[in-house]
C-alpha cells in the first residue's frame, strides 16, 4: 500500500511540473497563401504564341503555420505549405502549352525548436544553402526580376532548321540555387550582429553550408549577402541496397549573391555560383548582374545573366531582362518584365556545335495574398 502510495505522489508530482513546463493552451496558429497569375507572350525565331499561367517564381499556394512559446524562452513551431497550380509557367512552350497541367507540390512540412541557442527545423524545407543565389534588395526577385529560370523556362531554342536543341531552363540559364526544398535536419545559429550560419543534412548524405550577413545604414540604406558550399553526394545516385553504384550524379557547388540599396533607391545586385562534377552534365556556372531603382511603390530592374557548360561543355547562354513591380498594396502586386535570351554552341539531334534562334518574350501578371 505505501509503495502504491508512494508512486502515486511521484505520477501526481511528475504532471504537476509538466502542466506547469507546457502552456495549457493549444498551439496559436495561422492561414495564408497567394495566387499568381500570369499572361506570356513569347517568339523562338520561327513562331510566336500567348500563355495564361502560374507564375512559377512565386506560384499559387497555401500555407499553414504556428508557434508556441515557452517559459524556458524556447518556442516550438510548424510550418506546412503546398504549391497547388494549374499549367505552370515552366511548362509553357510555344504551340505545346498544356493548359490541363495541374501541378502539386508539397512545398514545406517541418516542426522547428528556437530559442538562444539558434533554430533546429526538422522536415521537408528550406535547405541550409536555399537563397543564396537570390538575394535581392530591388523588389523585383520572384516578380518578373532575378533568374530567367523561374518563368518561361519551358520554352524551346531552335536550330536554323527549326529543331528543338534546348529549353531556356535547361540549357540557357540557371542560377544553381543549391538543394531547394528537402527532407532534411538544419541549424540556424543565433544571429551575430547580422551574420547567421546555417547547416543542414538530407537524404542521400547530402550537406549544405551556408553564411549570411544582412545589416542596414544612413537613412534606409541596407546591405545582404550569402555564400554557400554543399555536396549532393548520393541524393541524385542509383545505387542497389548492396552497394553497387549504376549512376552517380553527385556535384559540389559553391559561390553567392549579393545586394546593396542606397536610400536614394538605387541598388546593385551580384551573383556567382560554380558547380563542379565527374559528370559533365551536372556541372555548369551562372552570373547575373542587375541594377535597379525603387521608389514608393515602383521597383526596376535591368539585369544580365550567363551560364557556361550548361546545356554541354562549351555552351553559353545569355539572359538580358528589364523588369517592374508595382505595389498596389502589400498584399497585391502587378508586374511585368521582357527578356531577350541567347544560347551558343549548343549541340543539336547530330551532335553538332550550333547557335540556336534568340527567344524574346513578354510577362505580365499579378500576385495577391491573402494573410
Amino acid at each position: 500500500m505505501k509503495k502504491f502510495a508512494s508512486r502515486s505522489v511521484i505520477f501526481a508530482a511528475a504532471t504537476t511540473a509538466f502542466t506547469v513546463a507546457v502552456p495549457a493552451s493549444a498551439i496559436e496558429f495561422k492561414i495564408s497563401g497567394q495566387v499568381d497569375k500570369a499572361v506570356v507572350a513569347a517568339d523562338n525565331g520561327e513562331d510566336n504564341d500567348i500563355g495564361f499561367v502560374d507564375n512559377n517564381g512565386s506560384n499559387t499556394r497555401f500555407r499553414v503555420t504556428g508557434s508556441q512559446g515557452f517559459v524556458n524562452g524556447m518556442t516550438v513551431g510548424l510550418n506546412y505549405e503546398v504549391g497547388l497550380t494549374n499549367d505552370i509557367s515552366t511548362s509553357f512552350d510555344i504551340n505545346k502549352s498544356d493548359t490541363n497541367n495541374t501541378f502539386l507540390e508539397v512545398r514545406k512540412t517541418e516542426v522547428y525548436f528556437g530559442g538562444n541557442f539558434g533554430k533546429v527545423s526538422l522536415g521537408k524545407g528550406d535547405g541550409a544553402a536555399n537563397g543564396t543565389s537570390e538575394v535581392d534588395l530591388s523588389g523585383t526577385q520572384y516578380l518578373g526580376g532575378g533568374s530567367a529560370h523561374y518563368y518561361a523556362s519551358g520554352i524551346s531554342f531552335l536550330d536554323d532548321n527549326g529543331t528543338a536543341v534546348g529549353t531556356i531552363g535547361g540549357a540557357a540559364y540557371n542560377n544553381l540555387d543549391a538543394l531547394s526544398r528537402n527532407n532534411r535536419v538544419r541549424y540556424d545559429t543565433p544571429s551575430f550582429g547580422g551574420l547567421v550560419l546555417s547547416a543542414s543534412a538530407a537524404s542521400g548524405k547530402a550537406f549544405e553550408t551556408a553564411a549570411r550577413y544582412a545589416t542596414e545604414f544612413g537613412n534606409g540604406g541596407k546591405f545582404a549577402a550569402a555564400v554557400d558550399f554543399l555536396d549532393s553526394q548520393d541524393r541524385n545516385a542509383v545505387i542497389s541496397q548492396g552497394g553497387i553504384r549504376t549512376f552517380d550524379g553527385s556535384f559540389k557547388e559553391y559561390g553567392g549573391s549579393a545586394s546593396v540599396l542606397l536610400s536614394s533607391g538605387l541598388n546593385v545586385t551580384g551573383m556567382y555560383k560554380k558547380r563542379d562534377s565527374d559528370m559533365a552534365d551536372a556541372e555548369g556556372e551562372s552570373y547575373f548582374v542587375g541594377v535597379g531603382y525603387t521608389v514608393a511603390k515602383h521597383h526596376t530592374q535591368i539585369g544580365w545573366g550567363r551560364s557556361n557548360d550548361l546545356a554541354n561543355e562549351g555552351s553559353e547562354g545569355n539572359n538580358y531582362q528589364l523588369a517592374y513591380v508595382y505595389d498596389l498594396r502589400s498584399d497585391i502586386e502587378l508586374f511585368g518584365s521582357v527578356r531577350h535570351v541567347t544560347l551558343d554552341s549548343v549541340e543539336n539531334s547530330g551532335d553538332v556545335l550550333v547557335d540556336a534562334q534568340d527567344i524574346n518574350y513578354l510577362y505580365v501578371g499579378a500576385r495577391v495574398k491573402f494573410l
